[in-house]
């Protein structure tokens, strides 16, 4: 279909929570950032994991590791959306998935290895230039 395209930035939110996720940049990588009450964080090239699932790109970015505490990442699952490339974007609604991994000295403590927050981010979907 002429004139569309697939988009490659993402501009999300969910009350706290803001998250932008360009897929290239002029320097050619994907860059992600993350925005929250408490921290906000920039991501570059190898510091972005992307899987290729059944349920889209799982894009993933380590927000914090506190030694003998844990390690807190971010995962957003990002569908393949068409644009138009003149357009101002098309509006999306994605999960995005806060994993907590408690992590001690002594080796895992008891319990769930991995606790999970899911929120849902709305924003739009759009092709720019880069």
């Amino acid at each position: 279909m002429e004139g569309y395209t697939q988009a490659n930035l993402f501009e999300l939110s969910s009350g706290a929570i803001h998250v932008t996720y360009s897929t290239t940049n002029i320097l050619g990588g994907p860059m992600f950032s993350y925005r929250d009450n408490q921290l906000s964080r920039s991501f570059r090239g190898e510091d972005i994991r992307i899987e290729d699932t059944a349920l889209g790109q799982v894009v993933t970015v380590t927000l914090e590791t506190i030694r003998d505490e844990r390690t807190v990442s971010f995962s957003l699952i990002v569908p393949i959306v068409t644009v138009m490339r003149q357009s101002s974007g098309t509006r999306i609604k994605v999960p995005g998935i806060t994993v907590t991994a408690p992590t001690m000295i002594a080796g895992p403590p008891p319990g769930p290895q991995l606790l999970y927050s899911v929120v849902n981010l709305r924003g739009t979907a759009q092709f720019v230039v880069s």
